[in-house]
């Protein structure tokens, strides 16, 4: 089915207040989750970007450095 047909069904359903609602939240929820989706899939890592987390550093948040005595 074509989206126009799809846009047409819908807008044409006889629906009260909370089904329009339910319809719109739908559809918010959709092209939100969409466009994060994608930019999180177009996101690329810095060059030189260490992880950070759990298991990133070392316990207490410094990483130990080499002793020169």
């Amino acid at each position: 089915m074509a989206i126009k047909a799809q846009v047409n069904a819908i807008l044409n359903k006889k629906m009260d207040r909370q089904d329009f609602i339910k319809h719109v939240a739908v559809g918010v929820v959709a092209l939100t989750g969409a466009g994060t989706a994608l930019r999180l899939l177009n996101q690329k890592p810095a060059a030189g970007q260490s992880s950070v987390g759990y298991g990133g550093s070392a316990y207490g948040g410094e990483k130990p450095t080499a002793k020169t005595s």
